[in-house]
């Protein structure tokens, strides 16, 4: 049984700190507009590449830059300029399903890694992508004895990747997952101009639908109207299947999520695939850990996804969020005393008491979450403070000038997020 590397998402600094923080073997990220998730909101531009990589060096962690869209003649020489910047700051590899991007990365001898979206669902087709990639992402609705398959065949054929190594099978293992087959979908380019395969997806699959007859214009509402979204996939009960079977890399989706959300998904997933390296891996500490992830963004979860479930899919069945936690933003960090280690509070949107749960996010900070045991207020010990009051309270780690701060709450599934 391998220990296989936890790749984390990086769509902020915060993000990226959260991950190093909290287990990360390996952080993906990308650059501008040429990956996945091109808004601008979820991207390094591309004179962060050498601080990226200064952070991901100091933490021991692999960086993989995420160049994973179709590519246009009109954008070759962008890539070409990408990839030389990529090279440049040492990035370990590139993630990619383009061949003109494969290849231009191989020309630069930076290794590369298939994305799901080359939907590899046969070993011809492993075989054929192993003379450029040395890590594969198999189609995301393989079952996994078909993945154990293609381990097994990887052993015994000899099937190595450009650098000498056997080729590693990445799976997805925590989060979104598209209606589509791997990813390849076209409902957003149809309805709005805007390709989910060039990153831009405005998934109107989440969204709730009727069906109405052309004939007579009758409408019928549906039991569950978002018939087209999945809930997410959560892969945190079957971790030792996934080892047994020879997963190298398990990937946790979510580049455009918070930095809580990045802490406290690598987190689980480090305890989970530790445990069962131990041989403490425990369903009663699964049921930790789910618990842990609904603290945070879901759409509801679908155990074993395609890889292990009796039914090809499982919907979400409401909008949005499925977590009954909240963030509320509270205010900022002004000051920070690092002798006595206390962290100083100005409460500018909401009122804080002894109790209440905070949560810190920063560029440098990641995601620290508190809980105010003690605050003083006006220069005196208090059991609150209202919006507009100045506090000090014991923080665990350092926390910088300028970092968020947000209330952490519950909230009543259905009941729209305040954050």
């Amino acid at each position: 049984m391998i220990k296989p590397v936890i790749m984390a998402p990086a769509g902020s600094f915060e993000s990226l700190s959260a991950a190093l923080r909290s287990g990360a073997d390996a952080v993906y990220f990308g650059v501008g507009t040429l990956n996945m998730r091109s808004g601008a909101a979820v991207n390094f531009t591309e004179s962060d590449l050498t601080k990226v990589m200064r952070l991901c060096r100091a933490a021991g962690v692999k960086a993989y830059l995420t160049l994973n869209i179709i590519i246009y003649d009109n954008e070759l020489e962008r890539v070409e300029s990408l990839l030389d910047a990529a090279a440049s700051a040492g990035v370990d590899a590139v993630i990619a399903s383009d061949l003109a991007v494969i290849l231009a990365a191989r020309r630069r001898g930076i290794p590369v890694h298939l994305s799901v979206q080359a939907n590899v669902s046969n070993l011809e087709s492993l075989r054929f992508y192993a003379q450029y990639c040395d890590v594969v992402v198999p189609a995301r609705e393989l079952s996994l004895s078909a993945i154990k398959h293609f381990i097994n065949s990887i052993a015994a054929e000899k099937i190595n990747g450009p650098g000498g190594e056997p080729v590693k099978i990445e799976l997805f293992a925590h989060g979104a997952l598209c209606v589509a087959v791997s990813g390849k979908c076209y409902m957003s380019l149809t309805k709005y101009n805007a390709s989910a395969n060039r990153g831009a997806c405005l998934q109107n699959c989440r969204r709730r639908y009727r069906v109405i007859d052309l004939d007579d214009g009758n409408a019928m509402d549906l039991e569950n109207g978002y018939v087209m979204s999945p809930a997410d996939l959560c892969m945190i009960r079957f971790i030792p299947e996934l080892m047994s079977a020879g997963v190298s890399v398990l990937k946790l989706e979510g580049r455009g999520r918070s930095a809580d959300y990045v802490a406290v998904v690598t987190q689980a997933y480090r305890r989970a695939v530790d445990a069962v390296a131990s041989g403490t891996f425990t369903p009663e500490l699964a049921g930790q850990l789910e618990a842990q992830l609904n603290t945070v963004f879901n759409r509801g979860f679908w155990h074993g996804g395609y890889y292990l479930s009796e039914e090809f899919g499982e919907w979400s069945g409401a909008g949005g969020n499925h977590s009954p936690v909240q963030k509320i933003h509270a205010g900022k960090v002004t000051r920070y005393f690092s002798r006595a280690g206390i962290a100083e509070l100005t409460l500018e949107a909401q009122g804080v008491k002894v109790g209440d749960r905070l949560l810190i996010t920063g560029p440098t900070t990641g995601a620290l979450e508190v809980t105010v045991e003690s605050m003083r207020f006006n220069d005196a010990e208090a059991a609150s403070a209202p919006k507009g009051g100045i506090i000090t309270i014991p923080v665990d780690r350092k926390v910088r000038i300028n970092d968020k701060v947000f209330l952490v709450t519950e909230r009543r599934f259905g009941e729209p997020l305040r954050n």
